[in-house]
């Protein structure tokens, strides 16, 4: 249980940093909160989602599932254009700041790991104990 809680906070850190990474490029591009940006990550998400049977299967590569990243991948843009929704009629400049933020949660949910795995850890003898 302990493994699959901790792909799946690998798989969100990825998800952030990639919502960060389309954010941070449309601010650089000069493209500001607004209808195109959001029409057009949506647009990213939903080809994502409809053709995620079609994409590569890299299997596992270095103790990850790469399959489970690849399958979800929309949920980067996705994300993204939620952001960019919240925050919309945005500066590029504001833009870039909410893609530092997403990339800011998503490195702080990584780093945070260890603290997933001790208290995971803990819980799992004090109910031990109980039993």
């Amino acid at each position: 249980m302990q493994r699959v809680f901790d792909e799946r906070a690998m798989e969100a850190t990825a998800l952030l940093l990639v919502a960060s990474v389309l954010l941070i490029g449309a601010s650089l591009a000069g493209i500001g909160g607004g209808v195109p940006l959001v029409a057009v990550l949506t647009l990213i998400a939903v080809t994502l989602a409809a053709g995620r049977e079609r994409l590569p299967r890299p299997g596992r590569r270095l103790g990850q599932d790469l399959d489970r990243y690849v399958r979800d991948l929309w949920v980067g843009p996705a994300l993204a254009a939620a952001a960019s929704a919240f925050v919309f009629g945005a500066t590029p400049a504001e833009i870039q700041t909410v893609g530092g933020l997403l990339g800011f949660v998503g490195m702080v949910n990584y780093f945070l790991r260890p603290v997933y795995h001790a208290g995971y850890s803990l819980v799992t003898r004090f109910v031990e104990t109980l039993a």
